[in-house]
């Protein structure tokens, strides 16, 4: 069982892995979003996503890294899984750079546009006596944001153009790559990030990265993605 929101996030790249891979599961909704499962209460972490695996010796997982690692590992001869030690590593590079990408900037984007109050980094610079303390906590910080999102990636751009293979990881494919394809495709369909597109200008949010796009436009191709493309013009965040 795969219990998530309905929303992108950091399940959908689980969603897509489980497709290419041909790993079948049911989907369940938490309490409030047409289900029954309280995560608060029920999830290891008390987060999402969870996935429950059904085996003699059953597993409960609550981290998107080690759903990552146990999709991986049942279902070695998969598409998306590195067939050798240097695909391995070079995925697993990769993979963690976009997974800072997504806590420094998808995840407090999303917080932001989904008016989250609780998450510690929504704290201000501002200290004029004046300002409104909405103000006062988020003056500067969709500016701080972009300014993360631009250089993060500038350096996905820099470290893709330096390895000049087909994929991340070589010339085959990985989940480093789908993941690559979920950031992106997130911050350009969206629609919670409309705003955030139209500050970027006629460029768009990710000028200077030709490459970066590339790779995410070639994995968006494959027909199992593909056919699941429209979540993310649906999806608010």
């Amino acid at each position: 069982r795969f219990i998530y929101l309905p929303v992108v996030g950091r399940g959908e790249q689980i969603h897509l892995l489980a497709a290419e891979h041909g790993l079948e599961y049911e989907t369940v909704l938490p309490k409030g979003f047409g289900g029954e499962y309280v995560w608060s209460e029920s999830a290891p972490h008390g987060t999402l996503p969870v996935w429950e695996t059904t085996e003699a010796d059953g597993l409960t997982l609550s981290d998107s890294a080690a759903i990552i690692d146990y999709i991986l590992e049942k279902t070695p001869d998969g598409p998306l899984a590195p067939k050798d030690m240097r695909s391995r590593v070079l995925a697993r590079d990769t993979w963690m750079f976009c997974q800072d990408y997504y806590n420094h900037f998808l995840s407090p984007m999303h917080d932001t546009i989904m008016n989250h109050a609780e998450p510690h980094w929504r704290q201000g610079r501002n200290t004029d006596p004046r300002a409104s303390p909405e103000h006062e906590k988020n003056a500067d910080y969709l500016s701080e944001l972009a300014a993360y999102h631009t250089q993060r990636m500038g350096r996905l751009e820099k470290k893709l153009a330096a390895a000049g293979t087909a994929y991340a990881a070589g010339a085959d494919i990985t989940y480093a790559d789908l993941f690559v394809y979920t950031c992106v495709t997130t911050v350009l369909k969206c629609k919670g990030f409309t705003a955030f597109r139209e500050g970027c200008g006629e460029a768009g949010p990710f000028a200077g990265c030709p490459t970066v796009l590339a790779l995410a436009a070639k994995v968006g191709e494959r027909p199992k993605i593909a056919e699941k493309a429209g979540k993310f013009d649906q999806a608010p965040v």
